[in-house]
């Protein structure tokens, strides 16, 4: 299990829900959750709806995630 998806499960949303509310497919989502390399502009939408969720700010430097331009 990676930062992400730590801080998704701590989150309390489901990767389904994540998926909707920030309109990355769930492939994606999967793909963060895998340390698979993902477009920076999706990273920073699906840290937005978790920082949301945690009262805290997350980035996706802060969670490692892997990120292509």
């Amino acid at each position: 299990m990676n930062q992400f998806e730590q801080a998704r499960i701590n989150a309390g949303i489901t990767v389904t829900e994540l998926s909707r509310q920030t309109n990355i497919s769930r492939s994606t989502i999967d793909k963060m959750e895998k340390d698979k390399p993902v477009k920076a502009e999706l990273a920073v939408r699906a840290c937005r709806v978790l920082s949301q969720y945690l009262g805290r700010e997350v980035t996706y430097q802060s969670l490692d995630l892997k990120t292509i331009n």
